[in-house]
């Protein structure tokens, strides 16, 4: 079976053929999806201060500059969320798309990487090292371990 069609199944169904590690390792991506995009739709600083350890820029001629950054990722938040809403249907009612599930996570991380070498950020922003940017290489050493293993036929 060509590569293509494990990603995109001729029949979408909720049968998924592959080991059931593919299919249970995705839950605590599910968790951390579901985290990350109501702490960044949600929270007061949108994650950034008190999660992703960005510094609070100072005033510039009487205005406050952190109002428009967490404008800008709580509607990126609010994008997460959508997007996350869209994988747990997906993967609740159609399991057989689990491998395209798995490739979205990975493109997911790889633009991140993308946007943080368009618009580096270097240490003067951050109070420490923030958690996503520590945990993008394992996640996508996970990820794509988990695409593979979810391309395979039980036997």
């Amino acid at each position: 079976m060509k590569l293509i069609n494990k990603i995109l199944p001729e029949t979408i169904n909720n049968d998924f053929n592959g080991p059931k590690i593919a299919l249970y390792g995705f839950y605590p991506i599910l968790a951390m999806m579901i985290f990350r995009s109501l702490t960044h739709f949600l929270s007061e600083s949108a994650g950034l201060v008190n999660i992703a350890n960005i510094n609070i820029l100072p005033l510039i001629n009487g205005i406050d500059p952190n109002n428009l950054v967490y404008l800008f990722a709580s509607l990126w938040g609010a994008s997460q969320l959508i997007l996350t809403l869209l994988i747990i249907v997906i993967f609740l009612k159609y399991k057989s798309l689990l491998p395209l599930l798995w490739i979205i996570l990975i493109i997911d991380i790889l633009f991140r990487f993308v946007s943080g070498s368009i618009h580096p950020l270097t240490e003067e922003y951050y109070s420490a090292v923030p958690p996503g940017r520590l945990s993008q290489v394992p996640l996508l050493a996970y990820g794509t371990l988990m695409f593979f293993l979810s391309i395979r036929k039980n036997d």
